[in-house]
């Protein structure tokens, strides 16, 4: 009997739905709308309709080892909004998530990082957030130098880099940990071609080693 490839990612049925236009307002402003609700319940419960948003509705995937998977569509599509349910950033409205495996994203520009802290303390800082000792990560500092081409700025604060700079150090990082799942968003739009083309042979690499990855 052919075994069975082991499933890193289980995306059952899931919604997301945002609160929009949720603002602080003062004991007696609240209590002022309040009042007015009572008056007009139907035109209340119109704008209380309005305040929602769906990002995600019944969405379902698995993701098998060593698989690929590309979320195409346009802005407010809810691509991101999936990577982030995966990585834990946010949580569902319903369904259920199952990850088995160690999980490393590159989502947003400058997740991660602190931006009065030099490149190398943000490595130590960055790793750590993703579950390395200190340990590990000293032993895999010099590997994320030198994939990032940062030798010469390690030592700069994160605030003065450029945001090329940043998707570097960021990669570098995410791609340094052997995830078994790996997401990335459109951070890699960011730099240069020569730099893209280097994550992208790094991600193959990843492919053909069992790494499940998904893009945006």
């Amino acid at each position: 009997m052919k075994p069975t490839t082991p499933t890193v990612i289980q995306f059952q049925n899931i919604s997301k739905r945002y609160n929009l236009g949720m603002t602080r307002t003062s004991l007696p402003t609240a209590a002022y709308q309040w009042g007015r609700s009572l008056l007009k319940p139907a035109k209340s419960q119109e704008r209380q309709k309005k305040q929602y948003l769906w990002a995600l509705k019944d969405v379902s995937f698995d993701l098998q080892r060593g698989e690929s998977l590309a979320l195409i569509g346009p802005n407010g599509a809810g691509k991101t909004t999936i990577l982030k349910l995966l990585a834990g950033i946010t949580t569902p409205t319903s369904g259920n998530i199952q990850i088995n495996g160690k999980l490393s994203a590159l989502i947003e520009l400058g997740a991660g990082f602190h931006p009065d802290l030099s490149g190398r303390e943000n490595i130590f800082l960055n790793g750590a957030i993703l579950g390395l000792t200190r340990a590990e990560v000293q032993r895999k500092f010099d590997e994320i130098v030198a994939f990032s081409e940062l030798e010469q700025f390690i030592d700069t604060p994160v605030k003065r880099y450029s945001s090329g700079m940043a998707v570097r150090l960021g990669f570098a990082v995410a791609a340094s940990i052997d995830p078994d799942i790996l997401l990335v968003d459109e951070v890699l739009a960011v730099g240069d071609a020569a730099f893209r083309q280097k994550c992208m042979e790094r991600i193959r690499s990843m492919l053909n080693q069992g790494t499940s990855i998904i893009f945006v």
